[in-house]
């Protein structure tokens, strides 16, 4: 199984990651229907109601799914206002929200999803803006990729799990973040699309 999520809103009406990962689900491009039955896709709720209760309902909603659906793969997106490009995330770290984490977990994971280092490559050979990056952030982007890889270690599973900023949607910016980069709803489902394709290719 492929496991792929996103977020739902977070204090603003849509999360570009959330709507993605709704549109694959509800519409499947013909080029993933090989993969249809090794597909899930899911959308975090975000409680931001305080920084525990979004720390303890992100990592509860990740441990039901990933015994749900005992993954081989995670690829979890989330958006990202300022980037004008589809970004592979590196690296997570022991923080969330400027503090750690949980102290006597390790301070940081390599993001080990096969395939990786080609996905620039495969996406701007498809005329699709990619970059890499090596800060993840300090929010429930590098805390789901964190604890991702942290619960496939402390529980033993086996599943490898990776991350993907999205940049905003055009209404968003419309509507939230003015002087914000944007990508298309299609340029986003396409992505990502070749992102599973080439992840599930080479595992």
């Amino acid at each position: 199984m492929i496991l792929v999520t996103g977020f739902g809103p977070y204090q603003e009406p849509i999360n570009s990651s959330g709507v993605l990962v709704h549109s694959l689900k509800r519409d499947l491009p013909e080029e993933l229907v090989p993969l249809k039955q090794k597909l899930a896709f899911e959308v975090i709720s975000c409680d931001d109601s305080s920084r525990e209760a979004e720390h303890q309902g992100l990592e509860t909603q990740l441990e039901e799914l990933l015994k749900k659906y005992e993954p081989a793969l995670c690829i979890h997106t989330g958006q990202a206002p300022p980037y004008n490009k589809i970004t592979i995330e590196k690296i997570a770290t022991n923080s969330f929200m400027q503090e750690i984490i949980d102290p006597v977990r390790p301070v940081a994971y390599w993001s080990n999803l096969p395939g990786t280092d080609a996905l620039k490559t495969v996406l701007e050979n498809q005329n699709i803006p990619a970059d890499y990056s090596f800060y993840c952030g300090q929010h429930l982007c590098n805390h789901i990729l964190y604890s991702s890889l942290h619960f496939a270690e402390r529980f033993h599973l086996s599943h490898k799990a990776g991350f993907v900023h999205i940049p905003l949607l055009p209404e968003q910016v419309i509507k939230e973040y003015r002087d914000s980069p944007y990508i298309s709803l299609e340029m986003s489902r396409k992505a990502l699309t070749l992102i599973i394709n080439h992840i599930a290719e080479t595992q």
